[in-house]
């Protein structure tokens, strides 16, 4: 599959407004509004956002993290109205005061989560912590939110953009769909079964993607999970679209859903997958080869 960039620096690449010029010329993210930190490996900034598949159809998706968090970090304030009920403001942990009052949920960033061998090294993007009237911890949530990778580079592209140049094709650069299997959903089990343990994790982990990233874990666990209510131990998935006929203007967010089921229960389903292939496939694939037919 083929890409398009569909995003740079949040705005359409054919977007010449002044809003647009501004962040490509000082390399910054309009979500966050800081530097872009979306890299190449020599960190050159790519300010690539999100991209296009190669389908007609297609909406953009989002290859960036921050990407999620248009609209000052809607979507955390989302997990809070969820997991402690409407009323509660989110505030960053940089700008929190200890007097803030009643109902306030600090967001911390990137916390380190514990590992038996003191060798492990996952993260886990968001806390939101619920302060209680007294100025204890309440309760807390986890929050994860992940986008998509990119196999290949879309470098080239990227290049023809910075000299002012539309690009002429599509990029080689491909979404890197394995990393659901690989990655996101061991990393989801294994800190979804730390946070089990945790008391004052009552409403379990929240998990926040593009709606593409989630259709591919339904398929990839076969679309077997049972329901379950907020709790010890329970992963939430909340995914989000793009609208693909915005123009001019930075693309809304849209939140498209959510669901609620266990750890236990994602664990399961990914180890016994559904849509196997049938018996006796590497036996036919293997004869075809050696030429060996009954």
């Amino acid at each position: 599959m083929t890409l398009t960039i569909a995003e740079w620096f949040g705005y359409s690449p054919s977007d010449a407004s002044s809003a647009a010029s501004r962040f490509r010329a000082e390399s910054l993210c309009p979500f966050l509004q800081k530097r872009c930190n979306k890299v190449f490996n020599d960190r050159t900034v790519s300010g690539v956002c999100s991209v296009l598949p190669g389908r007609a159809s297609a909406s953009p998706i989002p290859i960036c993290p921050n990407r999620m968090y248009a609209g000052h970090f809607a979507v955390l304030n989302k997990v809070s109205e969820i997991a402690f009920g409407a009323g509660h403001q989110v505030t960053l942990l940089s700008e929190y005061q200890p007097d803030a009052g009643v109902g306030a949920v600090v967001a911390i960033a990137e916390l380190r989560l514990p590992s038996r061998d003191r060798h492990g090294s996952y993260f886990v993007d968001w806390i939101l912590a619920r302060v209680s009237p007294s100025g204890g911890l309440a309760e807390f949530t986890a929050v994860e939110v992940q986008t998509i990778d990119t196999t290949g580079s879309y470098r080239p592209e990227v290049e023809e953009l910075r000299q002012g140049h539309w690009p002429g094709g599509k990029s080689k650069a491909g979404l890197n769909w394995e990393n659901v299997s690989k990655r996101i959903l061991p990393q989801l089990i294994y800190k979804g079964h730390v946070l089990q343990r945790e008391p004052l994790c009552t409403k379990g982990l929240f998990f926040i993607c593009p709606s593409e990233v989630h259709e591919r874990i339904r398929v990839r666990i076969g679309g077997r999970l049972e329901a379950y209510g907020l709790q010890h131990g329970a992963i939430t998935f909340l995914w989000y679209g793009l609208d693909p006929s915005a123009v001019g203007n930075l693309r809304p967010l849209s939140y498209r859903g959510q669901f609620s089921t266990t750890v236990e229960q994602v664990a399961f389903s990914f180890v016994a997958p559904a849509d196997l292939p049938p018996a006796g496939s590497y036996e036919s694939v293997i004869r075809s080869q050696l030429q060996i037919y009954d």
